[in-house]
C-alpha cells in the first residue's frame, strides 16, 4: 500500500486487522497523532491551533483553502502547484471537509504503530508543516520494522511537487526489500 498523509495511517489500521494482505506500508507524510500532547510528543499542533483552523473553515472556506494551500505545498517558487491545490481544496464540500479535518487532526493513531506486523517505509518531506519532522522520528522508533526516508522534496505533497523524488524513493525501497 502506497498512501499519503492520513492514508498512511489508514495503511497502519488495515494492515492490523488483515495483514496478510499487505507486503509493505509506504507512507508519504504520515502522522499518528497531530497534536503536541505535553508529555513529549510533538506532533506539530496546538489544540488552538486545530481550533482555530476549523472556525476559519466554518466562517470562510473559500479563504481557508486560499491560507492552507500556500503552507502545506511550501513551493512558492511554483505556484501553479499551490493553485491546483486550493482549486482542490475549494472543490470539496465544506461542511464534509470540516468533518473530516476534525476527525482527522484530533485522532490518535499511536498505540495502533507497534501492532504493525508489516515492512513499512516512512517518507519524511522537508519542511512538512502537517507532519514535522519529530513525527517522522517517532514513526520511525514506534513502527516495528519501519525505515525512513528523508526527502529532499519540500511541503506536504511531493507526490505533486517532486513526482520523480517520491518515485524514486518508493522503487528503492522496494528494490532493496526485495534482495
Amino acid at each position: 500500500l502506497v498512501g499519503h498523509s492520513v492514508s498512511g495511517m489508514v495503511g497502519v489500521l488495515a494492515a492490523n486487522r488483515e495483514p496478510k494482505r499487505f507486503s509493505h506500508l509506504i507512507m508519504i507524510g504520515p502522522s499518528p497523532r497531530y497534536l503536541n500532547d505535553g508529555e513529549g510528543y510533538t506532533g506539530g499542533f496546538e489544540r488552538e491551533d486545530i481550533d482555530g483552523m476549523l472556525g476559519a473553515m466554518e466562517q470562510n472556506y473559500s479563504g481557508w483553502a486560499a491560507f492552507l494551500a500556500p503552507q502545506v505545498m511550501a513551493n512558492p517558487e511554483r505556484p501553479w502547484l499551490t493553485f491546483e491545490l486550493e482549486e482542490s481544496f475549494r472543490a470539496t464540500d465544506p461542511v464534509i471537509a470540516r468533518q473530516f479535518a476534525q476527525t482527522l487532526f484530533y485522532s490518535d493513531h499511536r498505540a495502533d504503530l507497534a501492532k504493525v506486523t508489516v515492512p513499512s517505509l516512512v517518507m519524511q518531506c522537508a519542511d512538512d508543516v502537517v507532519a514535522p519532522r519529530s513525527v517522522g522520528e517517532y514513526l520511525r522508533d514506534n513502527l516495528p520494522n519501519a525505515q525512513l526516508y528523508r526527502m529532499n522534496a519540500t511541503g506536504h505533497y511531493p507526490h505533486l511537487s517532486a513526482p520523480e523524488e517520491t518515485v524514486s524513493a518508493i522503487q528503492s525501497y522496494l528494490r532493496t526489500r526485495a534482495a
